[in-house]
């Protein structure tokens, strides 16, 4: 993203999130190389990131499955939040010359107007029939209902530094693993590099370090299970 753009996009988190009130946090990321972060932000305490916070798990996996060369936006799909809230989110595609060069991504955390709802309802209705035909008036952390049209994305997480972003990657593709890391099969490492790499987990700098250590292997090895997966990608030619 050049200087320019950087800065005009800047003003427009800065007006999106002025306008659009505190329940909306507008985020713009720079996608660099290995160092994807958050460029700018409106209303941050909604998910606890500030500026310098990296890419989020379903962030990498747009750009992985390479949705910006068939689509400028991402409509609709949710996210969740560190205190379990679930908030919908959508995100555009900045293209320079069809590179993509960043993320415009505005989250709408609801919760407060589910207060409103509730209460609504109580006024109207007898308690024990909002209950047993809406939903308990007392219940914590209410969840928006997902629009039938919203994108099938797993659900967005928030972290606000790199490790984090990487534990919570490593930890979704082996969690279903019931071995030791360190006494895995090569055929299994590479199931977990092959996921790991279709996660996006390699476009983080500091990634296959982190992963060396993790699945006690040589830094070599890592790198051969990344190439193979790769391959597998490749159209193949008759």
């Amino acid at each position: 993203m050049t200087e320019q753009m950087l800065r005009q996009y800047t003003v427009l988190v800065e007006y999106l999130g002025a306008t659009l009130g505190p329940d909306y946090e507008v985020v713009l990321h720079e996608i660099l190389p290995e160092t994807s972060r958050v460029a700018a932000i409106a209303n941050g305490t909604i998910s606890g990131r500030d500026v310098g916070a990296p890419i989020t798990n379903a962030a990498l996996r747009m750009i992985m499955q390479k949705q910006y060369e068939t689509s400028d936006y991402n409509l609709n799909y949710t996210g969740q939040l560190a205190n379990g809230k679930t908030i919908r989110s959508s995100t555009m595609f900045i293209k320079d010359g069809g590179k993509l060069v960043g993320l415009l991504c505005i989250n709408f955390d609801d919760s407060r107007f589910h207060e409103i709802s509730d209460a609504i309802l109580k006024l109207i209705h007898p308690d024990d029939f909002v209950h047993h035909h809406y939903f308990p008036v007392d219940a914590p952390a209410k969840q928006p209902m997902q629009p039938q049209h919203a994108a099938t994305v797993p659900a967005e997480h928030f972290q606000s530094d790199m490790n984090s972003l990487m534990e919570e990657l490593f930890e979704t593709v082996t969690k279903s693993v019931n071995v030791p890391l360190d006494r895995l099969t090569q055929a299994e490492r590479t199931r977990i590099i092959a996921q790991l790499h279709e996660q996006g987990m390699f476009e983080l700098r500091g990634a296959v370090q982190f992963t060396v250590k993790k699945l006690s292997c040589s830094q070599a090895s890592i790198y051969r299970y990344i190439k193979k997966a790769k391959a597998r990608e490749e159209p193949q030619h008759e």
